[in-house]
């Protein structure tokens, strides 16, 4: 079985993928303006692309690699 990697995430995808919860999520949002922006699709049903989910990811992890201790 192969999985099927959709170019979109919903938040409760984005949440998981963070392993924290959608309030959690949603508090970050409003926090990082870096943070990808979540658009609707139909009414209710807002996504983020997930090259640029994985676009801030990887720029999350190079700046905590870069940052001193």
């Amino acid at each position: 079985m192969t999985a099927i990697i959709s170019q979109y995430m919903r938040r409760q995808v984005v949440a998981y993928e963070l392993g924290i919860s959608r309030h959690t999520l949603a508090r970050m949002v409003k926090a990082d303006s870096s943070f990808p922006r979540f658009f609707e699709i139909t009414p209710g049903i807002a996504v983020i692309a997930r090259a640029d989910f994985d676009h801030w990811l990887r720029a999350k992890r190079l700046a905590s690699i870069a940052a001193p201790y």
